[in-house]
């Protein structure tokens, strides 16, 4: 990855996690499998939306106020094996900790 002059690596990092994780959401709303109900992917790519614009913005909310919604989702509700489920956890945690 390219990491411009004066970039944070971590954020960095974040960004390109949540741009992995909205490229594999939309790509399973576009071609869905059938396992994974479309609410909880809008609701997820609306997430990680937001997430990615907080980054973008340099406005992330103090770590305490980061919320995990997304990952009680996946584990609460989608199959381990969708592929998604991995990218969406990965980005909300990178978010969190970024």
């Amino acid at each position: 990855m390219y990491l411009s002059a004066g970039m944070n690596p971590r954020l960095d990092r974040t960004r390109a996690l949540l741009e992995a994780a909205l490229r594999e959401v939309d790509a399973e709303l576009a071609n869905p499998a059938g396992t994974l109900c479309k609410a909880q992917l809008g609701t997820c790519r609306d997430t990680l939306r937001g997430y990615l614009a907080a980054v973008q913005a340099d406005a992330l909310p103090p770590k305490r106020d980061r919320p995990e919604g997304l990952c009680k989702l996946v584990i609460d509700a989608w199959p381990f094996e969708a592929s998604v489920s991995g990218a969406v956890l990965a980005a909300e945690r990178a978010f969190r900790n970024a």
